[in-house]
């Protein structure tokens, strides 16, 4: 860029003109008429005026010298780009002086990691196709979308600071899977990475706690009442939180978790992984997610879902997208490599 530095501000209801310059430029850089002042109060582009922070609605704004050069910012609104009621909007604005420097794709970049920071599963963006800012968008992993080539999308993987593990409150017959979970908490434990759970104190559930508290890595429970009131509550936990009910509980570890993980288990388990495996599709929820699989123990089912995706009921997408590791450094190692399969009907 220049010897002038850049600084960064957050973006305010405020800046309503700067937003309707944006609007106007990327109008008229994808090949169509300039925008009046009465088009502006009428949808979509009076959508994109406005900015909710309480709805999360998010954006920078660039400055260099104390002179706004650029902006971008992501809505959840129904504008041109809309596919999901989960997927904001996102707009990059660059002035023309200085286009060509990389602040577009610093600001690309800041939207992207605010993305991943608030978990959402993606970001879209409405790009004509005689703009030249396709080739920015397309370069920092936006893809065009084939219901409307306009639309190109960023599926985020959001942060692991904290793994969701489901796990059986028996250990089962081959020792295996106990040695998994002690594993899996070492493993989590050197890479920084807390682990929410059951909040048991036998069978898998327990083994893994014992071995987190060990390793000292953060671990939060979540039980119903129900199991608490049986003394079924793992005492030494860095927080137990205690809810009504079985809904609650898969609710409350689905909010805790930014990625999905299910050792060996029986029906509890299966239920618990399924409702997030849904919700990845849906687009209600968005994470890393997948199978511990020690001694192929996941194997059959891992088959019955290439069945159904075969047969027409699974799309292959979400298949690709579920981890399946038999190690922890392998499972680790897709944790950081994941990327969301996007929404089901986008």
């Amino acid at each position: 860029m220049s010897d002038q530095v850049l600084s960064f501000r957050p973006m305010t209801p405020q800046d309503r003109e700067l937003r309707a310059t944006a609007i106007r430029e990327e109008v008229r850089r994808s090949g169509n008429n300039e925008l009046s002042d009465q088009d502006l109060l009428e949808h979509p582009w009076c959508d994109y005026l406005e900015f909710d922070g309480e709805r999360g609605d998010y954006g920078i704004v660039a400055l260099q010298d104390g002179t706004t050069v650029g902006c971008g910012w992501a809505g959840f609104f129904n504008g041109r780009a809309h596919l999901h009621t989960e997927v904001p909007e996102m707009m990059i604005y660059v002035a023309e002086a200085h286009r060509g420097l990389g602040l577009g794709g610093q600001l690309i970049a800041q939207m992207i990691d605010h993305a991943a920071d608030m978990g959402w599963p993606g970001l879209a963006v409405w790009v004509g196709h005689t703009n030249p800012a396709r080739r920015l968008h397309a370069r920092k992993g936006f893809i065009a979308q084939p219901s409307d080539p306009s639309i190109m999308m960023y599926t985020v993987s959001p942060k692991v600071r904290r793994v969701a593990v489901y796990c059986g409150s028996a250990t089962g017959e081959n020792p295996e899977y106990a040695d998994a979970a002690r594993e899996l908490a070492r493993g989590l434990a050197k890479a920084g990475i807390g682990i929410v759970y059951g909040g048991g104190n036998i069978g898998l559930m327990g083994v893994l706690a014992d071995e987190a508290i060990a390793a000292g890595t953060e671990i939060i429970g979540v039980i119903p009442a129900s199991l608490m009131n049986r003394e079924m509550g793992h005492q030494g936990l860095s927080r137990l939180e205690v809810v009504e009910t079985m809904s609650e509980r898969k609710t409350r570890m689905e909010a805790l978790a930014d990625a999905f993980i299910a050792l060996p288990g029986g029906v509890g388990t299966l239920e618990e992984f399924f409702e997030v495996f849904t919700l990845q599709q849906l687009g209600s929820l968005s994470g890393p997610f997948g199978l511990y699989s020690p001694d192929g123990f996941w194997d059959p089912m891992v088959d019955m879902l290439r069945h159904l995706a075969e047969e027409g009921f699974l799309a292959q997408k979400y298949l690709d997208a579920m981890i399946l590791a038999d190690n922890t450094d392998a499972l680790i190692q897709s944790l950081y490599q994941w990327r969301a399969p996007g929404i089901k009907w986008a």
